[in-house]
């Protein structure tokens, strides 16, 4: 199948970077690996995309050090209209949607890049370097949204067959309780393991390459009913195996793990090229749009895919509620998330509400 985003620009920054034809003002000299954005502003001229489809543009980007602990703003903006305006504490990716209608007209796209935060490095930790710094640049995607069909009306199949077609991307057990109490219990690599969300991403773009290296996979006996523990140490995954140290030894649970986390990466893999599920993304504290749209991004690279981002309801959309944002993107809301120290204690009839909605609004595209 094919991807749900076309990537048509991939830039590199810094020494043995190819960006130095795409800049404009406001960049200091290269650097290993990065560009730093210099002053209160940074521009970068593309080659004009073509008409009629949305772009996903996306960031890796590092901020300048420094001890206050304060966000640094970042405002995007595409042929002097503004695209969002972020908060940012640390590096990592961020992503943002430019809709078509901004960049349809002939000619080429100057991205303009607002950071008016910047600090200079003599003034933070001594030195000459009065260079005006807030963000270095290491890379630079920017892919277009293909069109996809209205998805065809499905008929609702019974709970425990419906909820499959949904995989959890990892955080507490939440998502896999809901599946359990609908009456499934499918396999799935994240189902009930915490992962960060750099991690996340970097295993999507990788294939999740390396884990399930026995070397790696740590096994540890915890509590008192003496439950074998897995810290897996690649992408830091944790998990439960509800096995006891009564029933086997910990060398046997270790190499059983391994065995079982090469298993369901490649599952994973084969799921997300099929584009035959939901991906359910659900962070406490929730997530924002910068945050997620990469996870949307490496989704829809080799599959047309679907991703349900989980955030808490408000005055404009009710618990329950579903919406299309974009072509293989869904935002549900939910009344409450469980707790984290309790992921039993979690909103039942909302999140069916919700995985109801978001069948009835693509079910007929996951085959």
């Amino acid at each position: 199948m094919n991807g749900g985003l076309e990537p048509i620009l991939t830039l590199t920054f810094g020494n043995g970077g190819n960006e130095a034809n795409h800049l404009g003002n406001g960049w200091s000299g290269d650097e290993p690996g990065s560009r730093w954005m210099v002053g209160p502003a940074s521009e970068l001229w593309i080659e004009n995309p073509g008409k009629g489809h949305d772009l996903i543009l996306e960031l890796d980007i590092g901020v300048v050090s420094h001890s206050d602990g304060a966000a640094r703003r970042l405002v995007v903006g595409a042929r002097n209209r503004g695209v969002a305006q972020i908060s940012v504490t640390r590096g990592g990716a961020v992503g943002f949607h430019i809709p078509a209608a901004l960049v349809s007209d002939p000619g080429p796209v100057r991205l303009l890049f607002v950071h008016p935060d910047f600090r200079r490095p003599m003034d933070l930790h001594g030195g000459t370097d009065d260079r005006q710094l807030s963000f270095s640049m290491r890379t630079l995607r920017l892919s277009r949204v293909l069109p996809r069909p209205a998805p065809p009306i499905a008929p609702m199949p019974p709970p425990d067959q419906m909820i499959t077609r949904f995989e959890s991307l990892g955080d507490n057990c939440e998502f896999g309780l809901v599946q359990r109490r609908m009456g499934a219990e499918p396999l799935g690599l994240l189902r009930f393991s915490f992962i960060e969300l750099p991690l996340l991403l970097r295993g999507l773009r990788t294939g999740f390459d390396g884990l399930g290296d026995p070397g790696k996979t740590e096994v540890t006996v915890e509590g008192a009913d003496r439950e074998f523990v897995v810290r897996e140490s690649v992408y830091g995954m944790t998990y439960h195996t509800f096995q006891y140290e009564i029933q086997m030894t910990l060398e046997t649970v270790r190499q059983q793990q391994a065995t079982r986390l090469n298993f369901l990466k490649r599952k994973f893999m084969e799921d997300v090229a099929a584009g035959e599920k939901i991906f359910v993304l659900k962070r406490s504290p929730p997530l924002r749009p910068e945050e997620v749209l990469p996870i949307y991004a490496a989704l829809n690279e080799t599959g047309r895919t679907w991703l349900l981002w989980m955030v808490p309801a408000d005055a404009a959309h009710t618990p329950g509620s579903v919406e299309v944002l974009l072509p293989g993107l869904l935002r549900g809301y939910i009344d409450r998330f469980a707790p984290s120290e309790n992921a039993h204690e979690l909103s039942m009839p909302v999140w069916t509400s919700v995985c109801e909605a978001a069948w009835r609004a693509v079910g007929g595209a996951l085959g």
